[in-house]
């Protein structure tokens, strides 16, 4: 039982590896100015699914400190062929009206070119200045090592029990018979 024991504590650690996911988050444009917006102004951006985009902005009116109004729109690229044609009935992923300030987030359910549409044709009197931030997240796995010890524990407790039956076998004083 001892040397059972010994062999579990010395040999009983099993290192496996696990995928342990990890969120990651990257900046795609941080502070990007859009300056003088007449009737609209798009971005075209490539998204991957899975990812949850944050964007963020500013609308100001330039050579003053008022803030000016916009309307934000946020589509995949179906729907902006669909604005672009002169459809109404467009489906967006965002639909901001009359905003001076936003902070949308965004699920991607598939990969594609989703377009950001900045719209000033509500209020022409002036262009505007947005300013735009966005950040996208997304999960990755990263390997992990990690070490199983449950042999090491039951090792100890069969190593104990086989030093007390050996100096129990070694004290124990045998019966002698004389016959």
């Amino acid at each position: 039982m001892i040397i059972l024991g010994l062999l579990m504590i010395n040999f009983g650690v099993y290192t496996y590896k696990i995928e342990v996911p990890k969120f990651e988050t990257r900046v795609l444009f941080d502070h990007l100015k859009i300056q003088q917006i007449g009737d609209f102004a798009v971005r075209e951006i490539e998204m991957q699914s899975k990812w949850s985009v944050c964007l963020e902005g500013e609308v100001n009116i330039p050579s003053s400190t008022e803030k000016g109004k916009i309307s934000l729109f946020v589509m995949n690229n179906t729907e902006y062929q669909k604005w672009r044609g002169g459809v109404k009935d467009v489906r967006y992923i965002v639909k901001e009206e009359g905003v001076s300030n936003f902070n949308v987030t965004v699920n991607i359910d598939r990969n594609g070119f989703y377009y950001i549409l900045l719209d000033n044709r509500d209020d022409p009197t002036y262009k505007k200045d947005v300013t735009l931030t966005l950040r996208y997240t997304f999960e990755t796995k990263v390997p992990e090592l990690r070490e199983d010890r449950t042999l090491i524990s039951i090792g100890y407790p069969i190593v104990i029990l086989g030093v007390i039956g050996l100096v129990y076998g070694l004290i124990r004083k045998p019966e002698v018979r004389w016959e």
